[in-house]
C-alpha cells in the first residue's frame, strides 16, 4: 500500500510512485491555487512519513525545551541509506504524528503548530525539487480546491529550498569529504546547528519563519 499522504517516504512499488506522482497538480512558482484547510488531521495521520532537516529538529527540539539528542531519541527515527542518513517524524501505532491532538469537538490541531516541520508548514504544496521554478499540489487533500484564489507562499518556499540544500550540502561536507561515520556526521550537523541557534540564527526565529508567508 503506498503511505505518502505528506511527502517522502515511498512503502510502495515504483509503478504505484509513478502513479500517484502523475495525479500531483503541477503549478508554477507564480500560479495561483485555492486551499482552505479541513482541520481533519488526515495529513498527519499516514505516518512516519514526514522527512526532516536538521534545522526542523533544533527548532522542535528548543519550542519543547529540550537538547537535540532528546529530540531525536523520543521523536525521531534515523534511517541509515548508504551513507546518508534520513531523519523521520515518528508516528504511533496507527501511524499518527506523535504531536497530533483532538478537541473534545473532534478538530485536530498540532501541539507544536509554531515549530512544525518546513514540510508541513507548506502541505499540501510540495517541493519536488530544488528549482525552485515549480511546485505540486497534492490533490488527496480535501482542502485543495476549497477557499480563496491566492498567491503560493514564495518566500517560504524559497527558504526551504535554502534548507534542504544546506542540510544535504553540511552531510555531505562531513561524512563524504571529512569522512564522518553517517550517525556520527549527522549528530555533528545537529551539534553546529543546535550553536547557530543559541547564536541567533535568523532560520531558528519562529517570528521569522511565520513572516514568510503560510499554506
Amino acid at each position: 500500500m503506498l503511505r505518502l499522504w505528506v511527502w517522502v517516504v515511498v512503502d510502495a512499488g515504483l509503478d504505484e510512485y509513478e502513479d500517484y506522482t502523475k495525479r500531483l497538480i503541477k503549478l508554477g512558482i507564480s500560479d495561483l491555487f485555492r486551499f482552505r484547510c479541513t482541520r481533519c488531521g488526515r495529513c498527519c495521520s499516514g505516518g512516519p512519513n514526514v522527512s526532516l532537516t536538521v534545522f526542523d529538529v533544533v527548532r522542535m527540539a528548543r519550542f519543547l525545551l529540550i537538547s537535540w539528542k532528546g529530540f531525536l531519541r523520543g521523536y525521531v527515527k534515523v534511517i541509515i541509506a548508504d551513507i546518508v542518513p534520513h531523519m523521520l517524524l515518528r508516528g504511533d501505532e496507527r501511524g499518527r504524528c506523535l504531536f497530533l491532538a483532538e478537541k473534545a469537538s473532534g478538530e485536530k490541531l498540532c501541539v507544536i503548530y509554531p515549530a512544525r516541520p518546513m514540510r508541513c508548514r507548506l502541505y499540501p504544496v510540495l517541493v519536488e525539487d530544488l528549482s525552485g521554478k515549480r511546485v505540486y499540489l497534492d490533490p488527496r487533500s480535501p482542502g485543495v480546491g476549497r477557499g480563496v484564489l491566492r498567491p503560493l507562499p514564495r518566500r517560504l518556499i524559497e527558504h526551504y529550498i535554502w534548507e534542504r540544500r544546506e542540510h544535504y550540502r553540511r552531510l555531505y561536507r562531513v561524512i563524504v569529504e571529512e569522512g564522518a561515520r553517517p550517525i556520527e556526521g549527522l549528530y555533528r550537523v545537529l551539534e553546529e546547528a543546535w550553536r547557530e541557534a543559541e547564536e541567533g540564527a535568523e532560520w531558528a526565529d519562529l517570528d521569522y519563519l511565520a513572516s514568510l508567508g503560510s499554506v
